[in-house]
Formats: structure tokens, C-alpha cells, sequence
């Protein structure tokens, strides 16, 4: 039995998943509730795809003719400055986004980034930026403050400022 790339990566993600779980183990019930929520069913499914995987399932046949290693191919039009512009720019949003949090925290940076990524980079209209930005507002809110009640960390600036 000849393991494939596929299979032997999946299993590193098997391992992490199981080490995710496993350190969650001694942690209080709110901490532990998302890494067990996250790590369970992708353990679950982590060893159904392997299982099916060493299983044999059949290959399917190629639906492209050329021999291109990979599943997908991108698309030949695209002039590459356009293509390392875009790829710059989704690197930079999200950089600002876990900068936005480590800075400023979940609690701002989530609206900010709705907010900002909707009128900057959309360019949507102001009543529609607004009510997406206060509907996500309310959402991370009222999932994980109200209900589920998880702790957040404040950002660094507003501890450094003592606002927290």
C-alpha cells in the first residue's frame, strides 16, 4: 500500500487536531468549548478521509488535458502585476486584521474591519456598510459575549492607554 500525498498530509492534520483536543482537556468550559467545537468534527472527518483514502476509493478521470500537477489552474489572462497586486492587497487586509485585534481587540476590530473592507475596499454605499457592520456587531455579540459568554483578550493599545 503506497501512501499518497494527500493521506500522509492528512495525517499531520489528524495529529494536530488530536493535540488541539487533547490540550483543551484540563482548561475551564467556556475555554475548551471552541477548540472542542472546532477540533472534534474535524477530527471526525480528518479520519473519514483517510479511512476512504486507504480504502481505495477509485480516482476520478481528469477533467482537464493538460498536465498541470495541480487541481486547478489559474486563469491565463490575468497580466501578473494585477495578479501580485490583488494577492498584495488580501495579504495586507488580512495582516490589518490580526494587527486590528492584537491592537485593539475583537470587540473593535471586528465592526472596524466590516466597516472598513465594505466602503474601502467594496466600495458599497454608506446605509448598506452600516447596517452589514452593525448586523456582524450584533451577530459576534450576541453569539459570544451574550450566549456563549467566552472570554476576550483586550487589545494592547488599550491596556497600554489604560483604558481597560
Amino acid at each position: 500500500m503506497k501512501l499518497k500525498p494527500q493521506t500522509i498530509f492528512n495525517l499531520l492534520v489528524v495529529v494536530f487536531f488530536v493535540v488541539f483536543i487533547y490540550e483543551a482537556k484540563d482548561w475551564r468550559l467556556q475555554a475548551r468549548l471552541y477548540p472542542w467545537a472546532i477540533g472534534i468534527p474535524m477530527l471526525v472527518l480528518s479520519l473519514i478521509y483517510i479511512f476512504l483514502d486507504l480504502k481505495g476509493r477509485p480516482e476520478k478521470p481528469a477533467a482537464q488535458t493538460s498536465n498541470t500537477p495541480m487541481d486547478f489552474q489559474f486563469t491565463k489572462g490575468i497580466d501578473p502585476a494585477v495578479a501580485r497586486r490583488r494577492a498584495l492587497t488580501m495579504f495586507g487586509w488580512i495582516v490589518g486584521f490580526f494587527a486590528g485585534i492584537w491592537l485593539l481587540g475583537f470587540h473593535i476590530t471586528i465592526p472596524a474591519f466590516v466597516f472598513l473592507y465594505l466602503k474601502v475596499q467594496s466600495g458599497e454605499k454608506w446605509a448598506i456598510s452600516i447596517v452589514l457592520t452593525a448586523g456582524a456587531w450584533l451577530l459576534f455579540w450576541g453569539l459570544f459575549d451574550w450566549l456563549l459568554r467566552l472570554p476576550f483578550p483586550d487589545g494592547q493599545l488599550l491596556l497600554w492607554l489604560g483604558l481597560k
